[in-house]
């Protein structure tokens, strides 16, 4: 029997992880996770499924905002049985457990980062950030020009061809210089026998050769200086080195009235991606919910402040 975490990432569809002959699963935040989800509610190592005869168990590894089962909790570093069709609630997001003979999922590695930039893709999106890698002119006649690298496995064309991507006025660039492609496991960058070559970074690309371009190094075409920015993998970074966000128990939906694999509206934390955007939106959210105390409490001040006038306006006419 084989054991899968599905997960539905905001905005998209279902991400199945099938794992088969592991004795243990990790769910957490850390790139080291078998099950990578980068929610700032959700700790480095929160949870982890482990085989246990021929059932299975989900064990809390000491998370600060819990796991649960459905509607309870479990105790720190303690066990519970899981059954096929459980929903599983680690901080905010939840997850659905199957037990069945699903096909296993091939390049477990691949497919947990690729569901974690998914999840960081959509939260981007609803934050209203380019989420695709983009070139910026960073120096040169067309400083501030951008294209995003929005379609993965094409070639983009930089040069000074009305046809290019991205047309440059440099004269000492090509008609066509490099071309630039998005792949699955970062973005290339090829020379396509420009007549005065491409450096990257301190070294110059052979003629039609091809290599990784990193977001450190700067690209050099005639006059012109090219900057790589990959907004979703550094929001990626970001998000799996920030500390442990502490979560009120109304964040998430709840178990009962929510589909098993919903994961709720992406918290300030992911949507915002650092700064003071959270901690602003964080107090607005907070500030805006009334107990009966606090009702109880307005409506005496108003109470007293309004006797305190009557007994001023009467003190005047006398």
């Amino acid at each position: 029997m084989s054991i899968s975490v599905i997960v539905r990432v905001p905005g998209g569809s279902d991400r199945r992880l099938t794992f088969d002959g592991m004795q243990r699963v990790v769910i957490g935040r850390s790139p080291g996770s078998d099950v990578r989800i980068p929610e700032p509610s959700v700790s480095q190592r929160h949870a982890s499924l482990r085989a246990q005869g021929a059932d299975f168990v989900v064990v809390d590894e000491g998370s600060t905002n819990g796991t649960y089962v459905g509607d309870v909790r479990i105790a720190p570093n303690t066990s519970r049985l899981i059954r096929s069709g459980d929903s599983l609630r680690v901080g905010r997001v939840w997850l659905e457990l199957r037990i069945d003979h699903h096909p296993v999922t091939r390049d477990l590695a691949m497919a947990t980062r690729d569901l974690a930039l998914a999840m960081v893709a959509s939260a981007l999106a609803a934050a209203g950030t380019n989420p695709f890698a983009q070139v910026r002119v960073v120096e040169g006649a067309d400083q501030g020009m951008t294209f995003s690298l929005v379609e993965e496995g094409r070639e983009y064309a930089v040069g000074r061809g009305v046809q290019c991507d991205l047309a440059l006025s440099d004269s000492d660039v090509s008609r066509e210089h490099v071309r630039i492609v998005r792949r699955a496991d970062g973005v290339a960058i090829r020379d396509v026998g420009a007549k005065n070559g491409t450096f990257l970074g301190d070294s110059k690309l052979p003629a039609h050769g091809e290599a990784v371009w990193r977001r450190s190094q700067m690209v050099r075409l005639g006059r012109t200086v090219l900057a790589l920015e990959e907004p979703l993998a550094q929001a990626l970074l970001e998000l799996e080195a920030a500390p442990d966000e502490p979560a009120r128990p109304d964040d998430a939906p709840d178990a009962a009235s929510a589909p098993p694999t919903a994961t709720g509206a992406p918290s300030p934390s992911v949507a915002e991606l650092g700064g003071e955007g959270p901690r602003r939106a964080a107090a607005a959210k907070t500030g805006s919910r009334w107990s009966p105390a606090d009702a109880l409490v307005m409506s005496a001040g108003f109470t007293i402040l309004g006797l305190s006038l009557a007994g001023l306006i009467w003190l005047l006419r006398g």
